[in-house]
């Protein structure tokens, strides 16, 4: 039985072949290897074990397949070719002449390629995958079932489905002979020939996919549940798209907004693809929530729905694929009838603090994770707050959205009882970025925005967190104060 650790060996040695072999750069061999997985996993679906084939062979069979697999063939690969020597060809077929990926679980075929395709890779080819215990955590919070109809429409490689099916496997009501159909949609077809070699071979799965640009795309079927991490930080514009199909895209006369952000239309768009009382789980980056300039855009996916909870990811949770903006995952709800909507709810708000790495990708203990699914339903069932997790109550239902931006925003305070910061300060001032040659890998530690929180400062070294001595010596004999004491008061702001 061929296991996760001898498949990535496999990948890896197969890739190194192409590269010592025939000169290939890292990108070219990644999509070589991808080649030859799409025409060996297609070979043995259709006729069975690959042993006996030859180079030419090969590349025969891929032109075939590829032909019959017009999605593919129209977009990527449109030479029809392998462009590996027969002799380099040769050898990594021998390398997987003895495996047989029918016999192989999709969770261990899935995962090898994840890990086998390092940061480096994904940066090249703009994979920016959601970690998978991030994935595992919303996904356990939504609880899906194998009745369910589930949907990703930004599925790139299938992290999101191939973690659905993994629950749904282990959980206590499977039933492993029931056939189940999954839907992925994604405009790049790289991402969607991963996905594919990732779940078109699972027995008793359909993996029911499309090339598609899910926002232009006018395709309506009814889902369950929807579950996505669309892509960050795209800016749509109304001359490439129909913005008359969307509110959100419509200023509050009524009239389209010449741009929008793709991710506060990607979410109207899946809640008009959900079926009424359905779920979507979204990730998004933090400002599409607290953002004022999108408060109206906001408002107007009131219409559809609800926000059922909220869960607030540290910076740190993408570092490795190469961002650290803040996010939070969205659950939220489709209204089952028109009156629902004038319904209230308490929503729950979980925060965490410890994805179990660190900025850096090494583990760090004290991961939450794991148990927040579990105690954001104890508190929302209890209506009692704990350390990292707060209770909104009793909000309408339409009015969340309108809501939503309030919710980051501590209320312990009564504004009548406040005071002016000037009347708590003796001296109020600004600080100051060191120069980039003052940063080390060790030494005193600098705050940035990142190592603040609302429950107060992250001391976990992020990216350039450490100054050498010299730099406080400095800060030490300048007018400013420019070193944080006892009994300070810090703020700071995000851009």
């Amino acid at each position: 039985m061929q296991t996760e650790r001898d498949l990535i060996k496999l990948y890896k040695n197969a890739h190194n072949c192409m590269r010592s072999i025939d000169g290939l750069q890292p990108q070219e061999a990644l999509d070589e290897l991808m080649k030859y997985l799409f025409v060996k996993q297609t070979y043995e679906e259709q006729y069975g074990h690959t042993k006996q084939l030859f180079s030419g062979q090969i590349k025969d069979y891929f032109k075939k397949f590829l032909k019959n697999s017009k999605v593919f063939s129209e977009t990527i690969w449109q030479d029809y070719k392998i462009h590996l020597s027969n002799n380099c060809l040769e050898k990594i077929h021998k390398l997987f002449s003895n495996l047989n990926f029918n016999q192989i679980s999709f969770d261990v075929r899935s995962s090898a390629l994840a890990e086998f395709i390092t940061p480096d890779i994904r940066k090249g080819l703009g994979i920016f995958l959601t970690p998978s215990p991030v994935v595992r955590m919303i996904i356990n919070y939504v609880n899906p079932n194998i009745k369910s109809k589930i949907l990703d429409p930004a599925c790139g490689s299938g992290t999101f489905l191939i973690e659905v099916l993994k629950f749904l496997k282990n959980s206590k009501n499977k039933k492993t002979n029931t056939p189940f159909q999954i839907f992925g949609f994604d405009k790049n077809p790289k991402m969607l020939l991963l996905a594919k070699l990732n779940l078109s071979h699972i027995k008793n799965v359909t993996f029911d996919n499309k090339l598609i640009d899910s926002i232009k795309h006018s395709q309506e079927k009814a889902y369950n549940l929807i579950i996505t991490n669309p892509p960050f930080g795209v800016s749509i514009d109304s001359r490439n798209y129909d913005f008359s199909f969307y509110k959100t895209c419509q200023d509050k006369y009524g009239y389209n907004l010449k741009t929008q952000t793709s991710e506060i239309v990607f979410m109207e768009k899946c809640l008009k693809l959900l079926k009424p009382n359905g779920t979507l789980a979204i990730v998004v980056p933090r400002s599409i929530i607290t953002n004022n300039n999108l408060q109206n855009a906001r408002v107007a996916l009131s219409i559809y729905g609800y926000i059922k909870a909220i869960i607030n990811l540290p910076p740190e949770t993408f570092t490795l694929s190469g961002t650290q903006t803040a996010t939070s995952i969205l659950f939220i709800k489709k209204y089952k009838n028109k009156k629902e909507s004038l319904e209230y709810l308490n929503v729950v708000i979980g925060n965490v603090f410890n994805t179990g790495y660190d900025s850096t990708g090494r583990k760090k203990n004290g991961e939450q994770l794991s148990l927040l699914p579990k105690l954001m339903k104890e508190c929302l069932s209890s209506k009692e707050t704990k350390e990292n997790i707060y209770i909104k109550k009793n909000i309408r239902k339409n009015e969340t959205f309108k809501e939503v931006s309030d919710f980051f925003t501590i209320h312990n305070v009564s504004k009548n009882k406040g005071s002016q910061l000037m009347s708590l300060c003796h001296k109020i001032c600004i600080g100051k970025t060191p120069p980039r040659n003052a940063y080390s890998d060790r030494g005193a530690f600098i705050l940035k925005v990142g190592n603040l929180t609302g429950s107060g400062i992250n001391w976990t070294a992020r990216e350039r967190n450490y100054v050498l001595e010299g730099e406080i010596e400095k800060r030490k004999s300048s007018k400013k104060t420019l070193l944080v004491q006892k009994y300070d008061i810090l703020l700071t702001a995000a851009a």
